[in-house]
């Protein structure tokens, strides 16, 4: 069974519709942190503050609007049983209201999603089907499940008891005394329904306040769309943030975008894994790509205002994922840098260049000696060293000192 989607003209986000969401899924989600990211605001001058979703219950902000819209369509729900399509997050908010409430529940989710979110989605007691490569491709098989097997849809954003739900973040931060203040908001955009919500509610209690829309410069179809004001198709490459990775966004959705979004930001992967290592070093916490994308807007210095609240939208990142963007992270911030040194091809040359990387305090991560190169004498030997480093001027420090014994060296 699929229910009318925003069909025809766009009703508008009601802030009375909010309230009744956050009462009716009180009892079902938590009421994340507002924390000050201390690092991050002497870093650049201004005052930062990190809104937790990713401490939410599944791990991200999607209950809030699965919540509001099976508990707002119980009787069909459990009579039908749920399907829903989604990258992770949705599911996994899909699948765990489904078990609490006893629903039978289906989720169609990308062969590109990562495994810890298909892991968890199964454990919530979800049937999981993997279908396509992106999002859309999910979408379509969802619907054609409602359509011949009668199960209730419920889509991840383009749906106003969805929007509602995810809309109880921005009455949360409207509440905190902290909020006050607050000058812009930067959150994460997929579909839509996340941002649209809060924007929604701050723009009736907080008009002043602006609104930053963050996306992945290789899902760009959203943030085109929006500076172009109507729909465009793009295609999806590899990206961190694959909980925003879709081909085209909902026409509906972009009007809501464009009437309660100030501005739309892309950004890079090598921005966005810059984020998340920036967060699980000096936050303490682990953020997923999709959940970033603020830090990083923030950290590229696109947004103006002094005080900004940051929606972290969600924490589910793999550990091998999130193994190598902290890696790639480092060799961002310039701590872990690859060195190609020519040593005389003598007993000893290998042990001379450890000794300056000792007395430079260099951690050594990888080291590889070889004898035949052709960037090297005839004498000669090559050295590939990777190295932890305290950032760019302590290589600086530790190339002079190489140099300074014999060595030519290469910074790669």
């Amino acid at each position: 069974m699929i229910r009318l989607v925003l069909g025809g003209r766009m009703p508008k986000i009601q802030i009375e519709t909010v309230r009744e969401a956050q009462a009716r899924i009180a009892p079902y989600i938590r009421r994340t942190p507002f924390i000050p990211f201390d690092f991050l605001s002497l870093a650049t001058g201004k005052e930062l503050w990190l809104k937790c979703e990713s401490l939410q219950r599944t791990g991200s902000f999607k209950i809030r609007g699965a919540a509001n819209f099976i508990l707002s369509q119980l009787a069909q729900a459990k009579k039908c049983g749920v399907v829903a399509a989604s990258a992770g997050n949705h599911a996994q908010a899909v699948a765990s209201m489904a078990k609490a409430l006893g629903i039978r529940s289906t989720i169609v989710m990308p062969t590109i999603t990562p495994p810890i979110k298909v892991q968890n989605t199964r454990r919530w007691g979800a049937d999981v089907e993997l279908v396509g490569d992106v999002y859309d491709d999910s979408f379509e098989h969802a619907m054609t499940l409602a359509k011949t097997k009668g199960f209730l849809f419920i889509h991840p954003f383009a749906d106003p008891l969805v929007i509602a739900g995810q809309g109880t973040i921005g009455l949360e931060l409207a509440e905190s005394n902290d909020f006050s203040d607050i000058e812009a908001v930067a959150i994460g955009v997929g579909g839509g329904g996340l941002s649209t919500g809060i924007a929604a509610v701050l723009h009736e209690l907080h008009p002043k306040v602006k609104i930053y829309g963050v996306v992945a410069r290789n899902a760009p179809s959203a943030w085109k769309s929006f500076h172009k004001k109507s729909l465009v198709s793009e295609p999806v490459s590899f990206t961190l943030a694959e909980g925003v990775a879709v081909k085209r966004p909902n026409e509906q959705m972009l009007g809501y975008m464009q009437e309660y979004l100030d501005d739309m930001i892309a950004l890079s992967e090598e921005s966005i894994a810059n984020a998340i290592a920036v967060l699980t070093e000096q936050g303490k916490l682990v953020v997923e790509g999709a959940g970033a994308l603020p830090v990083a807007a923030i950290i590229e210095g696109l947004i103006p205002e002094k005080k900004v609240a940051l929606i972290l939208s969600g924490g589910n990142i793999d550990i091998p994922a999130l193994s190598h963007v902290l890696q790639r992270g480092l060799v961002e911030q310039g701590r872990m840098v690859r060195l190609m040194i020519s040593v005389s091809d003598r007993p000893g040359g290998l042990n001379a260049v450890t000794d300056v990387l000792a007395s430079q305090r260099a951690n050594i991560m990888q080291i590889f000696h070889q004898r035949s190169s052709i960037h090297t004498k005839m004498d000669e030997a090559e050295i590939e060293v990777d190295l932890e480093t305290r950032g760019p001027d302590h290589t600086k420090e530790i190339t002079a000192a190489l140099t300074g014994r014999g060595f030519r060296v290469k910074c790669d």
